[in-house]
């Protein structure tokens, strides 16, 4: 296996798993149980780890196939039907997640000297601010009148921000621990 296939799937595994434990520390195990909103964790962490994985260790076709991929497999996933409004909501909710995750690594790419773990509450910040406007949006062109607004405005921030920050340190983590992951490996080339 190569050096960026490694790193894509470490990258992945460590962004994953430390969404998985920050939701998990928060929320318990209800982020397991599919027909509660807390599940968003498991199923937007998935996919932000995925992305960014692919946005660090390959191509611009692989990042935008990547893109769509998820937004279809979300929009099947989260849906119980296909419906137009599903749709739109989980274009929506996977945009702001790309966009914050695109805005963290050009951010991290130009603030390196910034110590990690203090970067994961800078993928928590971008996540809360995107879904905040993912929900400001939503309202505005999905609007009911039973909708209590202060709730989903706290809930949608939130999770943004319970994911990005779970991301966020997986990602630090695995790059703490990256070149003693490799330490065999790159023993047994010299």
């Amino acid at each position: 296996m190569s050096s960026k296939t490694k790193n894509l799937v470490f990258t992945f595994l460590f962004g994953y798993a430390g969404c998985i434990i920050i939701g998990y520390l928060f929320y318990g195990s209800s982020i397991f149980l599919f027909h509660y909103s807390n599940s968003v964790i498991i199923v937007y962490g998935f996919f932000g780890a995925a992305f960014y994985s692919v946005l660090k260790n390959r191509g611009a076709k692989d990042q935008v196939l990547t893109g769509i991929a998820s937004l279809i497999l979300i929009t099947v996933l989260l849906g119980r039907a296909i419906h137009l409004r599903t749709v739109i909501i989980n274009i929506v909710f996977m945009s702001g997640l790309f966009a914050s995750i695109i805005s963290y690594k050009l951010f991290i790419d130009k603030y390196i000297a910034i110590p990690l773990f203090l970067r994961s509450f800078a993928l928590a910040l971008f996540l809360g601010l995107f879904d905040l406007i993912a929900t400001i949006f939503l309202i505005l062109i999905i609007s009911t009148a039973a909708v209590k607004i202060n709730i989903i405005f706290n809930i949608n921030t939130q999770h943004g921000t319970i994911i990005g920050f779970g991301l966020g340190l997986g990602f630090d983590l695995y790059e703490l621990t990256k070149n003693k992951l490799f330490l065999n490996e790159n023993l047994n080339v010299s």
